[in-house]
Formats: structure tokens, C-alpha cells, sequence
């Protein structure tokens, strides 16, 4: 599956701008339900017989600690496009954060493959474009799923084209090595996919084992999508507001 259940959108048109600051409710509009339980239904086969078994040879044949390497410098990788958005959304002190982390874990953990800033009390966090139009007003758009892609909104799916574009390893050119830029951006997916899908393995059981699976992906969808645009500061009674009680699914 993806990035949201881990990892990777495109872009296609925003939603309307309003106020800087003003962060929607948590509503779910899901006007394209049909569509999005075609795709739905499709990503979780494509899991099924492709992924979830890759994953699994994956997991057979890496250590947890070298699996564990990936994921810190990965994550390493991923900070100049963090920084850049904490600073857009004027978060100062989290764009401090996001700079010494790298700069610690780039020299002392050796290309971020140890988390040492973690060591020194730095917490790592994540921001991407989405969530920058998110604090600048621009709705979400309706709710949707895309093959191979997995949930998104239409402002998600332009702000990953916006982060991309953001990531210095896009358009790092190699004189000696042309092709390198692609060679390491495809790597790069596989294998953050991968570890992605493993450490995702106990969620997606979970996942799956919920009375009605799609309404359950698209109430988490939405509210981690506002926990993350709250920077963890989430009003729970708003973020599940006009959203359905699994309850209902039971009887």
C-alpha cells in the first residue's frame, strides 16, 4: 500500500485557501466512496499477494538493527524538507530542532545511520507540505484513496509534489554518474517501502481485523492527518467530530 500507510503521493489541485491558522475540523468528506472502496480493495490485494509477502522475505533476511539503521537514516535524509516546512509554519523552536538533529546525526551518526540526537534529548518529528497548507488555511479537499498510493487529500497529493521538489536529492545531479540521482531515489522507495511495511505489520492486522476496514483507514487517515497538523496539539472531541462509531459496524 503507501505512504499514509507508509509513504508516497503525487500531486493533482488544491482545495481553496481561507485564513492562515485555520485548521479544519476533522470532518471526513468522502463524496467518491465507491471509488475509494474500488481502491481500497485493489491496494489491499496488491498487499496481499505482492507487498506483504516481499515485506516478509525482507524481514526474514535483516537483522531488526539493520533495519533499524535504515529507518534513522532515512529519516536523516528526510530533514531538509522538515526544516524547510517547520519554517514556513513558523515553528521556530521545531525548526531548531529539526537543524541541530541533523547536523548531530549527520556527523556524529555517521549519515544518520544513529539517531544520536535522540540521545541528546532531540525527539524527531515530521512535517511535510500538506500539513504547511494545512496551517495556511487551504482545505483538504475530499478524502481519497489511489491505487498503489493508499488515502490522501487532494492538498496531501499536492504537497508531497511540492516536498519532492523541496528534496535536494531530486535534482542533486552527479557528473560521473548521471543516472545516480535515479538509481538512488528508486533505492531509496524499495527499500524505505519495505521497512515501512514491517514496521506497519502489526497496524495493518489491526486494520484488517476492524468490522468495516475502509470506514476504520479513513477515520485514522483523518485524524492523524490532524494530529500532525497540530503538532500533537489535538482537540480529540473535534478531531472525531461527524466521523462513524465502529460501533455500529458490530450489530
Amino acid at each position: 500500500m503507501t505512504q499514509r500507510l507508509f509513504a508516497a503521493v503525487l500531486a493533482i489541485g488544491l482545495g481553496a485557501c481561507a485564513s492562515t491558522q485555520n485548521v479544519e475540523s476533522g470532518a471526513v468528506r468522502d463524496p467518491y466512496e465507491g471509488f475509494n472502496r474500488q481502491m481500497f480493495a485493489f491496494n489491499s490485494g496488491v498487499d496481499k499477494y505482492a507487498l506483504g509477502p516481499a515485506a516478509d522475505v525482507y524481514e526474514t533476511v535483516t537483522p531488526e538493527y539493520g533495519r533499524d539503521r535504515l529507518s534513522d537514516f532515512l529519516h536523516n535524509l528526510k530533514s531538509p524538507v522538515i526544516f524547510v516546512n517547520d519554517v514556513l509554519q513558523g515553528e521556530s523552536d521545531r525548526a531548531s530542532e529539526t537543524f541541530a538533529r541533523f547536523f548531530l546525526n549527520s556527523t556524529l551518526g555517521i549519515a544518520g545511520l544513529w539517531d544520536v540526537a535522540e540521545y541528546t534529548g532531540i525527539e524527531k518529528h515530521n512535517e511535510d507540505f500538506g500539513q504547511t497548507l494545512a496551517v495556511w488555511g487551504v482545505d483538504s479537499g475530499p478524502f481519497l484513496i489511489l491505487p498503489l498510493m493508499g488515502p490522501t487529500t487532494p492538498r496531501d497529493l499536492f504537497g508531497s509534489g511540492v516536498d519532492r521538489a523541496l528534496d535536494p536529492l531530486v535534482w542533486t545531479e552527479f557528473d560521473n554518474n548521471p543516472d545516480l540521482d535515479d538509481h538512488i531515489a528508486l533505492g531509496r522507495g524499495i527499500l524505505g517501502g519495505l521497512n515501512a511495511r514491517v514496521a506497519l505489520d502489526d497496524a495493518l492486522e489491526q486494520l484488517n481485523a476492524q468490522p468495516e476496514p475502509y470506514v476504520a483507514l479513513r477515520r485514522l487517515y483523518s485524524s492523524q492527518r490532524q494530529a500532525e497538523i497540530r503538532n500533537g496539539r489535538i482537540d480529540e472531541e473535534d478531531a472525531y467530530e461527524d466521523l462513524p462509531d465502529f460501533d455500529e459496524f458490530e450489530e
